[in-house]
């Protein structure tokens, strides 16, 4: 009996040390997990790796009790931050993606999935180090070894992936959104931007066109788009339809998937 009441202490004594965090989305748990390891208890509002819908705004009150809300300062993260605030007006916020250099979209605003960049992913993992030792400054010396680790890590990542795609073939991809623009950015690659929508017969000579001339061999597209709008393309280029998951929680396999599937013909 004292050995199970001893367990059950150690249990929640370890369970209450934890810092309560909310983060929005899996891949920012996962890069404050980088950081912060098991110091902190991370609570996901959108478990599904998905966009997170604004219609369910309701249901997120019940994370407006952490003390600190971690994001990438996304349009409906905004959205959310004012919504906990009216609840929890000491709530602490936490943009993983400030300060950083984004890249500009033609409507004037700036570009905010820079995640995907293995570089850029260094300036947020900065940016967690930086915060979190301010909420725990007694565990500073954990944060230290965990965010060099992680910087090798990345560094290790970008390097693996850039002599993969400079040994390929790979010359441009189509893509239906700006969602992988910093990783292709990043590599050099031609992502040529297509409207979201079913291609029409009449546009399939001047894409094959195109396609000739600019060597384009794959199709990427998120996991939540409607598969049925890259397989009207498929057909007229000799190449493969690559899914992604900017959401996921395992950005390294994200990033892999994508490699694998551009990198190969």
């Amino acid at each position: 009996m004292f050995k199970i009441f001893f367990i059950l202490l150690l249990f929640f004594s370890s369970a209450f040390s934890m810092t309560a965090v909310t983060v929005t989305y899996p891949i920012e748990a996962f890069f404050l997990k980088k950081i912060a390891d098991k110091t902190v208890y991370i609570r996901v509002i959108e478990q599904s790796a998905t966009k997170f819908n604004l219609d369910n705004l309701e249901e997120t009150k019940k994370f407006a009790t952490s003390h600190y809300y971690f994001n990438f300062g996304l349009d409906e993260e905004k959205t959310i931050e004012d919504y906990f605030k009216k609840r929890n007006p000491n709530l602490k916020v936490f943009n993983m993606s400030e300060s950083l250099l984004f890249l500009k979209l033609k409507n004037g605003k700036f570009n905010p999935y820079i995640w995907l960049d293995p570089i850029s992913a260094r300036d947020i993992a900065k940016n967690i180090y930086e915060a979190i030792i301010k909420i725990r400054p007694y565990d500073k010396d954990i944060y230290k070894v965990n965010y060099e680790n992680f910087l090798n890590e990345l560094d290790e990542t970008y390097l693996d992936i850039k002599k993969r795609l400079d040994e390929s073939e790979l010359y441009g991809i189509f893509s239906f959104n700006n969602e992988l623009d910093y990783f292709t950015n990043r590599f050099r690659i031609n992502n040529y931007h297509r409207e979201y929508r079913m291609l029409h017969i009449d546009e399939v000579s001047s894409l094959l066109k195109f396609v000739r001339k600019e060597n384009i061999k794959h199709i990427l597209i998120s996991n939540e788009a409607d598969f049925r709008v890259a397989q009207s393309f498929k057909g007229y280029i000799d190449g493969k339809i690559i899914e992604y998951n900017i959401y996921t929680r395992h950005w390294k396999v994200n990033l892999y998937t994508i490699l694998r599937g551009i990198e190969n013909f």
